[in-house]
């Protein structure tokens, strides 16, 4: 559900511009996050752990053997050429791979106006990732969330009772998180709060609550750091996280000072394929 409303956003934005989109739909058996856009020749690939390509779609249509042997031999794919390779890792690519893949068909087949100008594969990838314009989509899909958590969240009722099991037995939890307070606090509201005992809420389960915490900087740098004292998300600065609060900002190197401990004694716990 949620990849398929970025696509339709996506698809939106290059409709306005002027793509031939009528007919098109998401197709979520498509594509799968860990594969790898070459965006010099339109294709999608699976390389093996070596780098070398083992197979390999152009547009939406699956190369035979041959066809890829034939197109990359020996020839490794190196991600450290970010001008050539895509890597599929977050939600959002594959919703913008499904929209590339179908818009390589449509270049092919010349349906693409020749007004949008002489368009390679690559511009076209460019086109493609300037419709789905991240952060502008971010927000109308958050509000859309926020507005109907029940369409794009499954709760598991065992994680925050399996997290109050580890809060009980004496750890304690942190809830770091990218995401703003009032989105925050309503998906955890929708995934938690029924589920726990009593009148517990989720923030009862956190030591230390931080949002907008804009990692992987956060693990790096140190940004100000501020207390949210509101409901409606006000904030103070502030130098020191306290058990119980609620902040924005920071960094890794303010929670181990704030608890007085090293980095090795927390465990981590990250949704990204990388972490």
């Amino acid at each position: 559900a949620w990849e398929g409303r970025a696509y339709d956003y996506c698809m939106e934005n290059l409709k306005k511009v002027g793509f031939p989109v009528d007919g098109l739909a998401f197709d979520p058996d498509l594509v799968i996050r860990g594969l790898v856009i070459d965006k010099e020749k339109g294709n999608l690939v699976k390389p093996d752990r070596f780098g070398y390509v083992k197979r390999a779609m152009h547009g939406t249509k699956m190369l035979s053997n041959r066809a890829v042997s034939e197109m990359y031999g020996r020839e490794l794919v190196d991600l450290r050429k970010e001008s050539r390779w895509e890597f599929l890792n977050t939600l959002f690519s594959v919703s913008e791979a499904v929209a590339y893949m179908q818009m390589v068909d449509r270049l092919d087949d010349g349906t693409i106006a020749a007004q949008l100008g002489p368009l390679d594969y690559k511009g076209l990838y460019k086109a493609v990732g300037r419709a789905l314009f991240r952060a502008h989509v971010e927000g109308q899909l958050k509000s859309e969330i926020m507005s109907k958590p029940e369409l794009f969240v499954t709760p598991d009722p065992e994680l925050p009772l399996a997290l109050l099991d580890q809060k009980e037995a004496g750890k304690k939890l942190l809830l770091i998180t990218n995401s703003d307070y009032h989105y925050t606090d309503k998906m955890m509201q929708h995934s938690f709060n029924r589920f726990l005992p009593n009148d517990m809420g989720w923030r009862d389960l956190f030591d230390i609550v931080i949002v907008s915490a804009r990692k992987p900087e956060f693990f790096q740098m140190s940004h100000p750091m501020y207390e949210v004292v509101t409901g409606e998300g006000l904030m103070r600065p502030c130098f020191k996280a306290k058990t119980g609060g609620l902040y924005s900002g920071g960094s890794a190197q303010m929670v181990e000072n704030s608890l007085n401990i090293h980095g090795d004694e927390i465990l981590y716990v990250g949704d990204h394929i990388y972490t």
